[in-house]
């Protein structure tokens, strides 16, 4: 065979191979993106199903200590109209005095420990809401992801019908919607993985039939190069 045509074969051998090694980034890459979209899918799902009962359970608190706000500030009052009282009489002990005032530091201390489990519940709650929103507008983010990815996909020949479906919008779907796509591109990667092994199997044995040596596991792009060489000296000679 002509080198010419030898070198012009081993050359579209090298695009050919370029070209499928290319598509199999694409459809690696796209399986990826899918794949973590449902991953994620799957942990907002989780996160968001565990929200309302917290939700109620801080509500439940949340009275429980109001509750106990309120009898902590009855008996402070009661301690420090107590205290006045012996305050304003003539005749008090000493230590009658001191024990009073002591009450209403107590009562004083657990009115205000009251006070903070009421605000920190409190914190909590708005804290659950806002994240229940976050999660929410994560999950119409991840819709939108995936409909970009179904969009993409929808260009890449072979894949099958299942999967160029659209993906939903429901964290469900995108759960399930991302189990179908990978499958599906992982059948499209494997018929592309035995293009390219023809491919490189086609290039060595016309690399082997120039050369007369076995390029067992030899890129195609090497073959290339070692033929162009090959032909060069014999030109050369």
């Amino acid at each position: 065979m002509h080198a010419e045509r030898l070198l012009m074969l081993s050359a579209e051998l090298e695009q050919r191979d370029a070209d499928v090694a290319r598509r199999i980034a694409e459809v690696a890459a796209l399986a990826e993106r899918a794949g973590a979209i449902r991953a994620r899918a799957v942990e907002v799902a989780s996160q968001l199903d565990t929200v309302p009962a917290e939700l109620d359970l801080v509500a439940h608190a949340v009275l429980e200590a109001r509750a106990a706000e309120r009898g902590a500030l009855g008996e402070l009052a009661d301690a420090e109209e107590r205290l006045a009282t012996l305050e304003g009489a003539k005749r008090t002990r000493e230590e009658e005095l001191d024990r009073a005032l002591r009450t209403v530091q107590d009562a004083r201390e657990v009115a205000a420990d009251a006070a903070t489990r009421v605000a920190r519940l409190d914190a909590r709650h708005v804290e659950l809401l806002e994240q229940e929103r976050k999660l929410t507008d994560e999950a119409e983010t991840l819709a939108a992801s995936a409909r970009a990815v179904a969009a993409e996909i929808a260009g890449i020949p072979r894949v099958s019908d299942a999967g160029r479906a659209e993906p939903g919008r429901t964290l469900a779907e995108l759960d399930e919607w991302g189990a179908r796509t990978r499958a599906a591109l992982f059948v499209v990667r494997g018929t592309l993985d035995a293009e390219r092994e023809r491919i490189v199997a086609e290039a060595t044995t016309l690399g082997a039939s120039v050369l007369g040596e076995e390029l067992a596991g030899t890129s195609v792009t090497l073959v290339r190069r070692r033929l162009e060489e090959a032909l060069r000296q014999a030109g050369g000679g």
